[in-house]
């Protein structure tokens, strides 16, 4: 079924019933005034809104916004339900619902595998382009920004192309010895929450890494740093010289940084 005629047929219904209910109230039949018909009827607005928008990505690949329109939906479907006095809630009382927050997220951990979104651009500047790469990447991605899940890349001559990597919550493996790296300097920014971030590094590709963690340790090559707000700089001899090399920088708040040489 098309998003386009869920949405079609859930505004007919809400029509339908705006309808019957404004020829009842113009026959006699029922008395309410325009405001009282505002706060009557916006919850069932919302709700349609909701399921609306639930359908729409739930039928769709993009399914970052079901938490917030099962939330809707939970919302207005209280606020319905107050409004059949079956119970006794109102618009302020949205508060109380805070815990279907914490049951929304535990559910997405558990159930939701979602594509993390890499930005991924040929010139190492940033275009909103989402392009799909050859590493593994598992986890899931909510509309708010939060992504947990891990990010690997370490199948054979993987194509390696500017990365923009950003996790909320999870790890990330890059083994460069098993990637095509082209010729030319290649960008590779990682940013996390936390997390622990290895990557592996052919000897024979000089490296610029910048790494910056507040609570962790961090050890590139043979140099090490743990403790808190540390940063660790390294750049290999003859690294502005060389045509193919690898321009590091990673940026986490809790976990750890590890960079070998194979």
């Amino acid at each position: 079924m098309k998003s386009r005629s869920i949405n079609q047929i859930l505004f007919a219904l809400f029509l339908l019933v705006v309808g019957v209910v404004l020829l009842l109230v113009n026959i006699g039949v029922i008395s309410l005034e325009i405001k009282e018909l505002f706060v009557v009827f916006y919850p069932f607005l919302l709700l349609v809104i909701g399921v609306s928008m639930f359908l729409k990505r739930l039928f769709s690949r993009r399914k970052d916004s079901l938490s917030f329109s099962f939330f809707l939906i939970l919302f207005s479907a209280m606020l319905v339900l107050d409004r059949l006095n079956y119970i006794s809630f109102g618009f302020w009382d949205i508060w109380k619902l805070w815990p279907a927050i914490i049951i929304l997220m535990a559910f997405s951990m558990l159930f939701q595998k979602k594509t993390i979104k890499i930005h991924i651009t040929r010139d190492g500047s940033k275009t909103g382009l989402d392009k799909e790469t050859d590493g593994e990447i598992k986890g899931y991605r909510k509309g708010s920004g939060l992504s947990i899940g891990d990010i690997s890349f370490k199948d054979s001559n993987w194509a390696l192309e500017p990365l923009d990597l950003s996790n909320s919550v999870g790890d990330y493996y890059i083994d460069f010895s098993k990637a095509f790296i082209p010729e030319k300097e290649t960008p590779v920014v990682i940013r996390g929450w936390i997390g622990d971030v290895k990557m592996i590094v052919p000897e024979d590709i000089p490296v610029k890494i910048r790494s910056k963690i507040s609570v962790g340790d961090i050890r590139i090559f043979e140099q090490k740093t743990d403790s808190f707000n540390r940063t660790l700089e390294y750049k290999t001899i003859g690294y502005e010289e060389a045509t193919r090399k690898l321009n590091i920088i990673i940026d986490l708040k809790i976990g750890s940084i590890r960079i070998d040489k194979v």
